[in-house]
This record gives structure tokens, sequence and C-alpha cells, in this order.
């Protein structure tokens, strides 16, 4: 039997660090894991044209945050897209706003209205 190992996981901290996938599932990873993460993902997803940088997986967005982060947020924290949101991406991106820190969920709604993506029902309905 393998002994358990305490280990800081990614919903220890304020804010979401991982990646939104395409198909709108969120895949988290603790703080540093990304490189990895995004390794895994780009073979299961089959994404072409990905160079290594793990702020840039095509079609992906990519949350990150300091572990010592409050709910606020600060520099540490951010989000990061190359392409327009897909529906799926959207959809879980406005039913998450909660467990972004206020920075992430600033630069989410900006970079939803930088696209042109109208969410004011969708945020009503949410009761944002």
């Amino acid at each position: 039997m393998k002994a358990n190992r305490v280990r800081r996981g990614p919903r220890d901290y304020n804010g979401l660090s991982g990646f939104l996938a395409p198909d709108g599932v969120f895949h988290e990873c603790a703080y540093q894991e990304h490189k990895d993460l995004a390794v895994r993902l780009v073979e299961h997803y089959k994404v072409e044209l990905f160079e290594g940088d793990t702020n840039k997986v095509p079609n992906f967005i990519k949350f990150g945050c300091l572990p010592w982060v409050d709910k606020q947020g600060n520099s540490g924290c951010h989000v990061l897209g190359q392409n327009k949101p897909t529906n799926e991406q959207v959809t879980w991106l406005l039913t998450k706003l909660d467990r972004m820190t206020d920075v992430q969920r600033r630069l989410i709604l900006g970079e939803l209205h930088h696209w042109d993506i109208d969410v004011s029902d969708r945020l009503t309905a949410n009761k944002l």
C-alpha cells in the first residue's frame, strides 16, 4: 500500500490554477505544475501548433495564481487565452466566476468583452 503524501493541492488556493479546454472541461493543477499538465492536455486533445509555451496553448484558457494570494488576487493572478472562447468555455466561465480571484474575474470579463461576447443576460441569470 502506498503512503498518502500530504500535498497542497489546487483547491487549497483562492482562485483558479489550470487550463479550461475547448470542450468546457477545467483541468486543475497545483502551483508551478502548468507545464506537465499542458503536455498531457496537448497530447490528449491532439492540439496542433503547440510550441511549448504554456501561456499559449491553442484554444485553451490558462489560469494561474500564487498559492498565498487572497480572494482579491494580485499581479500573480492571471488568465491567458489566445483564441475566442468556445460556447462551452463561456458557459463554464460564467458559472465559475465565484471560484476566481477578483483579478481573474476582471480579466475574464474583459476578455469576453474584447471578443464581443455579450454576457449581460447570463450574468443576471447567475445573480452576480
